[in-house]
């Protein structure tokens, strides 16, 4: 059977409505729970090299705690097998070992801790201190009393105001390192970290970026009205306040809390709020031909990898990967079950 017609007869045969879905799925067409499959046919191989799901309890149980989350992510009751395997790609890449929402890494040979964040490296990554997507860190610093109130007494607040004429240091994207740590302890650096280059930088399951996605999720969590309990806690918290200011005040404690300390229910809405922000990458086309097409339409699977990532590399990598997935999906398994249960 050729992709094509494996992705015709799975679009309305094979529904997923929860994390035990999938596994039910997996094990009746390959004789394994998914993350056994995966680690079994793909992982360390061609366009999989260096990435794998862990498999302890602990890693399963989130793997069925965010599919259980699919109404969440997706704004729908039910997924279909290609956007099931579009975004398990997606995160196999970016939390797949442990399956857990964190924060951007920072440091590499030249760009030590927060100059990493702070700077544009050719061929890696824009800089983080840039302006419309985030608000520059000598304007926070030295010009907004919100962000001077939240954070005045973290270290380092007085000794860099105290340099008043670093501000214009403070906009550019080479960190002034000469005078001030770059260190990534709270303890030495705290009211530096509390600028946008680094609390806005990457995190979660798509590691969710710049000022406005987290905006987005300030709004949603003051008018969450479901049960859990820390995320009721930031809703009332933030209740009636202006998002900018909130997000201004807010602090990585606050954003570290909120994506790991809520039953990943942050995380999870923090995917599909950034996917309605960007173009309902998530609603996937169900043929090959289109989903194939290396460009930014609706539908395609490049699509939804340049708007997750920025890069068209990444998105080429990651439409590769999920063809590679469904492929071996199809020469694996016996036929398919009239339904998914």
């Amino acid at each position: 059977m050729t992709l094509s017609n494996l992705l015709t007869e799975t679009a309305g045969t094979v529904l997923i409505r929860c994390g035990a879905d999938v596994d039910a799925f997996f094990l009746s067409q390959a004789g394994d729970t998914f993350i056994d499959w995966f680690n079994r046919h793909l992982a360390g191989n061609a366009h999989w090299t260096n990435r794998w799901l862990g498999h302890t309890a602990d890693v399963r149980a989130r793997f069925t705690k965010i599919w259980d989350q699919i109404p969440a992510i997706f704004g729908t009751g039910t997924i279909g097998l290609v956007q099931f395997s579009a975004l398990v790609c997606i995160l196999i890449n970016e939390v797949g070992r442990d399956l857990l929402p964190l924060c951007e890494g920072c440091g590499r040979p030249g760009y030590p801790g927060l100059a990493y964040p702070f700077s544009t490296i050719r061929g890696v990554k824009q800089t983080y201190n840039s302006s419309p997507l985030n608000l520059l860190a000598g304007d926070l610093f030295f010009a907004d009393n919100a962000f001077w109130e939240a954070h005045h007494t973290k270290p380092l607040a007085v000794a860099v105001r105290s340099h008043p004429d670093l501000r214009a240091a403070w906009n550019t994207s080479t960190y002034p390192g000469a005078v001030f740590s770059t260190s990534l302890n709270p303890a030495v650096t705290g009211f530096i970290q509390e600028a946008d280059f680094f609390k806005f930088r990457g995190r979660g399951f798509i590691q969710a970026t710049w000022r406005a996605n987290y905006k987005e999720i300030v709004t949603w969590v003051q008018q969450y009205a479901g049960s859990q309990p820390a995320v009721a806690q930031y809703a009332a918290l933030w209740k009636g306040k202006d998002a900018d200011t909130v997000a201004t005040q807010s602090s990585n404690q606050d954003w570290d809390a909120l994506f790991l300390e809520t039953d990943l229910v942050v995380a999870c809405a923090a995917i599909g709020l950034h996917n309605r922000a960007s173009g309902n990458y998530l609603l996937l086309a169900h043929d090959a031909e289109t989903l194939s097409l290396g460009e930014d339409r609706p539908g395609t699977l490049f699509r939804m990898g340049y708007r997750i990532s920025g890069a068209a590399v990444y998105a080429k990598l990651f439409q590769d990967r999920v063809i590679e997935l469904l492929t071996t999906l199809n020469y694996l398994r016996p036929s398919l079950p009239s339904h998914n249960r």
